[in-house]
């Protein structure tokens, strides 16, 4: 759950995840095409609490190949953890009875922030991986926006650290 929020990615990324998609040394996490919603690769940078989290789930899972999953299934590691996983922890956790809150909400938290804190809307929207709705401009367009998106995760970060402590 909390590498969710600290990416701002959808589940079924989160889930599908395999090492060979992580590269701890550049903070980035590059997701193929097609694994993404639009079919578009997408490029995730990385907080230095991402990568903390990572270096941990990895000890904890003992990946030892590149293909392995991030979270893998308990029942079989040749398999993602279940869709309903995530939902499950929340429910478990209280957040069940008045639908307070669902991993979905997670990149709305993020949305809401990201355009509160000032960064421009091309990033905040690339980091959720929409796609411009203009066709000429999303052919013209293909702009990572990755400096700014760098440092509006790691501000993410930093404050969901924060307000966690």
């Amino acid at each position: 759950m909390r590498l969710l929020l600290l990416t701002s990615v959808r589940t079924g990324e989160l889930r599908g995840s395999t090492w060979k998609e992580i590269d701890l040394e550049s903070a980035i996490w590059a997701i193929p095409g097609e694994r993404m919603k639009m079919g578009h690769p997408h490029v995730v940078p990385l907080s230095t609490q991402a990568i903390e989290i990572l270096k941990e789930v990895r000890e904890i899972t003992r990946a030892n190949s590149v293909d392995d999953y991030l979270f893998p299934n308990v029942r079989d590691r040749s398999r993602p953890m279940a869709a309903t996983t995530i939902n499950a922890v929340l429910i478990r956790a209280g957040f069940n009875h008045e639908r307070l809150f669902r991993a979905h909400g997670a990149r709305g938290t993020f949305s809401t922030w990201a355009y509160e804190q000032g960064f421009t809307p091309l990033a905040v929207e690339r980091q959720l991986a929409h796609v411009e709705k203009n066709r000429v401009s999303r052919a013209y367009n293909k702009a990572e926006f990755l400096p700014e998106r760098q440092r509006m995760m790691q501000d993410w970060g930093d404050y969901l650290q924060n307000i966690g402590s």
